[in-house]
């Protein structure tokens, strides 16, 4: 009975080595795993560091205001361009005017009257047919479908 028992302790003894052994080395791989992803974070850090200096340095001020005196070409507003709401015209008004491609109120011309060779089949068919009946649905007789 005390080999048995002495048996039982030894293997117990070494299936809780092995176990510690085998928790020890997966702490180390979490452990290196831990590094690296504490390291990567580093590096991010580092790079929005360095994205949000160069940030700073495209939006200032003065950049922009160079950028924009060289690509835009804009101009102050003069005063002839500026409008008060009294000069624009009345609603009844708004079918005698249209705006140009400068934004102007111009004497309204109606458009040219599309020639029928230009009508496409479709709209010269609709144009034709006033009230017929409807094709393919027979006319209801005496209230029967």
């Amino acid at each position: 009975m005390t080999r048995l028992m002495t048996f039982m302790w030894l293997a117990m003894t070494v299936l809780i080595g092995v176990g510690t052994y085998w928790v020890s080395h997966e702490v180390d791989l979490l452990e290196r795993e831990y590094a690296s992803i504490q390291s990567r974070i580093v590096s991010e850090q580092e790079t929005i560091h360095v994205l949000d200096a160069e940030w700073s340095y495209l939006n200032t001020p003065q950049r922009i205001e160079d950028l924009s005196n060289s690509y835009l070409q804009l101009a102050q507003i003069q005063p002839l361009q500026m409008a008060s709401i009294n000069d624009l015209p009345a609603d009844n008004d708004m079918h005698l005017y249209r705006l140009d491609k400068f934004g102007e109120a111009v004497k309204f011309l109606p458009v040219p009257r599309a020639r029928p060779g230009e009508l496409a089949t479709d709209e010269a068919a609709e144009s034709m047919i006033i009230n017929a009946a409807p094709v393919g649905i027979p006319e209801r007789q005496g209230g029967q479908p």
